[in-house]
Order: C-alpha cells, then structure tokens, then sequence
C-alpha cells in the first residue's frame, strides 16, 4: 500500500472558494470548457497519483538506479508508468490542441503537479522536464523542429531535459563553454554538463536535450548564449530514431535523496559526432531557456510545498492512532492518543497553517500566470504579469525552504519511527531537500527578488504586489471577527515596503551590506504573503460558519488566526535585522571562520 495522502476538500476549497477558479473558462482559450470539467480533471488527477505514480515511490526508493555502460536502467514500473502519463494527457494537460495537448488552463499544469509531485517526486520530474523541453521548442524552434519532436515528447514516446550547468559554469551561465560549430543546416556540439536531471534513463526511446551553447566566434558572456535542441538519438526522415548521436552518460550521481531520478554527466561530441539545432534566435539561447527555468523554479516550491503536505498527512494519521502517555489535564483516564498532547497539536497546526498557505500561495501564482497569458493585452494583463514575475522567486524560495521544515516537523510527531524507514517521512525529508538548491538556490532567488524585481519596469512588479495585498486588507480591516489581525497584516506590508526602499537604496550605496539581508527580506515577503493567503480563507470559512457549524471552516479560522499572531511579530523583527548597520558578514576576515 502506497503512503501519499491528499485531503481533496483542502484543495477544492482554495480552488473553488478562494479562488473560483471556473472564471477562468470566461477566457478566449477555455471557452469551450466549465468548472465541472476543471473539477473533475482535478479528481482524475488525484487518482492518478494515488493508482499510478504512489506505488513507484517505495519502488524507486528500495530499488534505486543501476548505471552500466554508460546507460541507466530505471527501477521497475517507471517506464511504463512514463508512457501511461504521456498517454493519458497528463504532460501537455495545458498544452494546445495542435501538438497533442489537452487545452486545459495553464494553472492546473501547476495543480496536477501538486499531486504527482507528492506521490513519487523523482519519477514525476522526468515529465514535468519533458514538458518544459517540449514547451521550450513549440515557442521557439522552427515547424520542423515542432513537428519532429513536440507530439512525440507530449504523448510519452520521448523524454526532454534542459541542460544548463558545467563543470566551471553552475549558476554562472555566463562562463559555460559548450559550443556550437555551424555545419550546414545544423551545428556541431562539444562539451559537458552536469546535474542533468533524468538526462539518461530507459524511459523513452529517444531523449532530447535543450542545450545551452555558444556559437564559435560570438562574443562571451551570456549575451552569446544560444540555445539548441539535441537529440540522444539521431532522428530519420520518416521521423524514427536513427542512429546515436554522440550524447554519451560519464556518470550519475549518489544523492541524499532522489534516488530513482538520475541526475547525470553528459558528454556531447566527444567523438565529434554530436548534432544539434538551433532553437530560437542566435544568442537569444538564455532568454528563451528561462521559459523552462522559471517554470521549473515555479514546480520547485510546488514540490517542497506537495511533499509538506503528504508528510503532514502521515504524521496526523500515526499520531491519532498512536497510544502514549496520559492526558496531562485529566480528561480522559488511561493512556490517550498522543494527538491530545499540546506540543503534538502544536506542530500539527503549525504544519498544517503551512500547507494550506502554500497551496494557496501557490495556486493562487498559477492563478495569475494564466491571466498574464490568455488575457488580451492591455493594463490587466500587464498587472499580471508582473505579479508572476514578482512571484516566482518567493514561491521557489519559501516554499522548498518551508516544505523541508515542514517534512522536519512531521517527522517530530513520530518520535524516534520518524527516523526510521518504516514510515515515509525520512525519504520525504531527504528528497524535499534538493530543493532549496537546484533551479538556482534560494540565495539567488533573493537577490533576484530585492534586486531585479523591485527596479524592472519602474518597480511595477512590487507596485502590483502591494496593490493585490493592500486591495484585501483595505476591504477586510473592519471583519468583525478578522478585522485585528488583518489591521495588524497591513501594518507589517507597510513596514515592509518602507524596508524594501531601504534596501532599494542600500544596493547602490553599499551592494555588499544589502546582499548579507536579502535572503532575510524574502523569508518576510514569504510569511506575509502566507498571512494574507490564510486570512483570505478564514475570511470566506468564518462567512459559511454564519450559516452552519463545521469543523473545516472551524480550521481554516484558526489555523489563520494561530499563524498570523506567532508569525507576525517574527516578521517584524526579521526586518529589523535587515536594517542593521553591523557589517559583520562581509567584515570578518576569511581566516576567522
């Protein structure tokens, strides 16, 4: 029996309730579709996740990956369970019509991860990569690249990756030293990459690499960056795999976790074989690829926020059937569940406040991603499309940051089992860790965001920011039951604001003193928008409990009435220390660490 759990009202609530998102079918692009059909898309999906993908993740765990040959052989079950997902929709669920997609809208991409993500994380990031690589061509490449490649990676017959990172080239993309030699109708490739997720496996007949080059003679830096597809195997005219293509797996990484995702060495051109297409404008390669970067930074905090929330559920379901110790004010005699124990129930609602912001920060992103795509340009779109940017390095951030501690937590509640393999929480601590650390780490995602995010088109991202959450608490202030601790949100934004200006200033005045504080200047970003995600909901569960008594709606206003009061004041303290003028950090000598 498999161990991903899911409370599926959670999840309805926030899209239903919250968020209502059948407003979406009003678009242009979703016109033909309705809420049930989103809704039952949701349940299919949950079933999926729970029938297909749930059984890999012990598999793939006691498992693991066999490299031989320069090949991977994956555990068993991933490789029809990779053509099952391609087959039933499931990778280009959002996609257009035209290549094999479904039409869906482009949040429940981020929704149906939700799900796959936290039944077996290492196997669902081989189609999510595939989406991405396939995405990235459908924009760019030309009609044959998109005809030869683009229903074939959607359907499940072949896999994709992007591949980024070198040896001396990791999050400076601007020292790779992969190049394209131009040869004809294509070009001739020659270099390494590493940390390539699922860039070996048996999955598919043919895998094909999104790869980051330089075309010989342009000029260096990341203005001379192209990007190319390029196939493991050969692809004939008739569109069958022909022979390789001079991609050859060095190796696979031994990780903490993710132990049936194998992430690989490539090498291309080593015999001076290697043949690839440009994808996109010259020298555009990095612009393009951060289509599939920020997506995937987006699917990042999804699966840190997905794992949180299975782990939370195993840890709710061990400690009310976990029998240990007396109630300590003597309500009931003998030896009680150890959910009655205040400390239990304090880590229970912690994570469980945690989850459900997450979500709702999360979904609420996807939300707005799908109105800056399908809403017609203008003032609106634009609105939202600042929001998204201004989102994806907190939601990438925060989210895998909180999903490990969330995991860290769970694992509490069980005691000395939770270290043990006989429950899955351990594997969810070490998978979730990643995290933090791939798609850029989370330091990165926090000078994007107090840098970048705060001056790009006259500061119009955290301007429609601080309209969205100051638009909530001006229409809330005076709920009767909420109206303090909304009152109290709105004087931390603005503190907040008045830091971040600060700041703004400080990163021109002194650009090392403002780097040593923007990790902390995110971490309040987060927790205030985690406040007001979860006063949103108790908002709308406190307008139903007028009517009726329930134990749900009971938990969405206390979970947000319990976090707000213990996060708050963390924020503003948190703030304060961004504002310090100790220079510690970048004082102490290098020989006093």
């Amino acid at each position: 029996m498999g161990h991903f759990k899911i409370n599926s009202k959670d999840v309805m609530f926030i899209l239903k309730e919250q968020l209502q998102y059948g407003r979406l079918c009003k678009l242009d692009r979703y016109s033909d579709q309705n809420e049930k059909v989103l809704d039952l898309l949701v349940k299919e999906a949950i079933e999926f996740a729970k029938g297909v993908l749930d059984p890999l993740n012990e598999v793939g765990e006691t498992e693991g990956l066999k490299f031989e040959n320069n090949q991977v052989k994956c555990p068993p079950g991933f490789k029809e369970a990779f053509k099952k997902y391609g087959e039933d929709g499931w990778t280009a669920a959002a996609r257009d019509l035209e290549h094999g997609g479904q039409g869906f809208p482009h949040m429940m991409r981020i929704v149906i991860n939700d799900f796959m993500y936290g039944a077996c994380q290492s196997f669902n990031m081989a189609p999510s990569l595939t989406h991405g690589a396939a995405h990235l061509i459908e924009s760019f490449g030309t009609k044959a690249l998109i005809d030869t490649y683009v229903p074939k990676m959607f359907d499940g017959t072949w896999a994709g990756t992007m591949c980024l990172t070198e040896p001396n080239a990791g999050s400076n993309l601007a020292a790779l030293e992969t190049t394209a030699y131009p040869e004809g109708d294509h070009y001739k490739i020659k270099g390494t990459k590493i940390f390539i997720s699922w860039g070996e496996h048996d999955l598919a007949d043919n895998i094909v690499h999104l790869v980051l080059a330089r075309i010989d003679g342009e000029p260096e830096g990341v203005r001379g960056i192209s990007l190319f597809v390029v196939p493991k195997m050969r692809v004939n005219a008739d569109g069958s795999v022909g022979e390789p293509n001079d991609v050859v797996c060095t190796g696979i990484e031994e990780k903490l976790g993710l132990h049936a995702s194998p992430t690989a060495a490539l090498s291309f051109g080593a015999k001076d074989g290697c043949i690839g297409y440009l994808c996109g404008e010259k020298n555009k390669g990095l612009a393009h690829m951060f289509q599939m970067m920020n997506a995937a930074r987006i699917n990042t905090g999804v699966s840190g926020m997905a794992m949180a929330s299975t782990a939370y559920l195993n840890a709710l379901a061990y400690v009310k059937d976990r029998i240990q110790g007396r109630d300590i004010a003597g309500r009931q005699k003998g030896e009680v569940a150890i959910i009655h124990h205040p400390d239990v129930r304090r880590m229970l609602l912690w994570m469980k406040a945690n989850v459900d912001g997450m979500r709702s920060m999360i979904y609420t992103g996807a939300f707005w991603s799908d109105l800056a795509l399908e809403l017609p340009e203008g003032e609106e779109r634009g609105h939202y499309e600042n929001l998204t940017d201004f989102m994806t390095p907190i939601i990438k951030a925060y989210c895998s940051d909180l999903g490990f501690r969330v995991c860290e937590i769970a694992m509490q509640c069980l005691g000395g089992y939770g270290y043990c393999r006989d429950y899955p929480i351990e594997q969810y601590l070490r998978d979730a860790k990643i995290m933090s650390l791939y798609e850029g780490t989370n330091g990165i995602q926090s000078t994007d965001l107090m840098g970048r995010k705060m001056t790009i088109r006259d500061g119009a991202c955290v301007k429609a920011f601080q309209k969205e959450i100051e638009g909530f608490c001006e229409a809330h202030r005076e709920h009767p039951e909420l109206g303090d601790r909304i009152r109290a949100l709105y004087g931390v934004v603005q503190r907040l604001l008045e830091v971040s200006e600060d700041m703004k200033q400080r990163q021109k005045s002194d650009p090392l003193q403002w780097a040593s504080y923007t990790y902390p200047a995110l971490l309040a970003y987060g927790e205030v928008i985690m406040c007001w995600r979860l006063l949103d909901m108790a908002v709308i569960a406190a307008e139903t409990l007028k009517k009726k008594k329930s134990d749900f709606y009971q938990g969405k206003v206390f979970q947000a009435t319990y976090y707000v009061d213990t996060t708050l004041p963390h924020t503003l303290a948190t703030l304060e220390s961004c504002l310090r003028p100790g220079r510690e950090v970048m004082d102490i000598p290098d020989g006093a660490f």
